[in-house]
């Protein structure tokens, strides 16, 4: 059976940077631009319609994310030298139109992982920073490789997270250490995100996929209905995007300042941090 009638995702640009399968009853969503370690741009669009085809297909129970190479997704895509949302996905309207309307491609992708009603698990490897990392906490279960990195990064651009990192790690590790991981925008390894119930298990990068799909197996063998229901339950639970819209007004605003600009061209050009005039 077709779903592709949904959105067609070969019409859309750049479809190649996403790359989707289904085996059995486990879909696979990957990112797919290894050599500049899987940031995140127009990709997020078509993580968003890929989501819904695996929705839409009553044979998927259990979908599987990450990313092709030696990283998961390193976050925002610096390359595009822009502080506006549009300067990635390539939607020209204005902040103003995008909180008015909840509009985005990074936007909707956000929305749609966290309604997602079947279990996601992220097979995290290398880098999971900024968006990147809120990719994989949306999901349900994360896999991490010992070569993975975790971190809320969005600070050194010079602004807040603002796809749910802030409320997540509050609820996940408490206020006082959520404060200094994200205000510092600490990396911290596989190894210590499992000390703190950030991730499920780790294992050796070989064993990755594997362990990915064992665990997909065994999620997909247990009466699904039920599977929905509990993950229902425990977003409600958890609900870290219960402050979205005010993340996304307090970062939308932040993109605008001076010091906003000055951050990202020194996170470009990978110099010093610059000295911030709070304007």
């Amino acid at each position: 059976m077709d779903f592709k009638g949904l959105v067609d995702r070969q019409t859309l640009p750049n479809p190649e940077v996403v790359a989707t399968s289904v085996d059995g009853h486990i879909g696979l969503i990957e990112m797919n631009e290894p050599e500049v370690l899987n940031p995140l741009n127009i990709n997020e669009m078509h993580i968003h319609f890929s989501l819904l085809e695996m929705h839409a297909n009553p044979d998927v129970r259990v979908v599987i994310l990450t990313g092709r190479g030696r990283s998961f997704c390193a976050g925002r895509d610096l390359r595009t030298h822009g502080s506006a949302p549009n300067a990635h996905d390539g939607v020209p309207w204005p902040m103003s139109y995008r909180l008015a309307y909840g509009y985005a491609f990074g936007g909707t992708l956000w929305r749609t992982l966290h309604d997602f009603p079947k279990p996601l698990i992220a097979a995290v490897n290398g880098y999971a920073l900024g968006g990147g990392w809120e990719l994989a906490h949306l999901c349900d279960w994360i896999i991490a490789s010992e070569s993975a990195v975790f971190g809320a990064v969005e600070i050194d651009v010079g602004v807040p997270p603002f796809a749910s990192s802030c409320n997540y790690l509050a609820k996940m590790v408490g206020k006082h250490r959520a404060m200094d991981m994200i205000v510092k925008g600490t990396k911290i390894t596989a190894a210590e995100a499992l000390e703190l119930g950030l991730v499920n298990t780790v294992v050796p990068g070989a064993q990755l996929m594997d362990e990915a799909r064992t665990l997909a197996e065994d999620i997909s063998s247990r009466p699904p209905m039920t599977v929905a229901a509990i993950k229902k339950l425990v977003n409600r639970a958890v609900d870290a995007m219960e402050d979205y819209e005010l993340e996304r007004a307090l970062a939308y605003n932040i993109m605008r300042l001076d010091d906003t600009k000055a951050a990202g061209q020194a996170a470009r050009a990978r110099g010093p941090r610059p000295e911030f005039k709070g304007e």
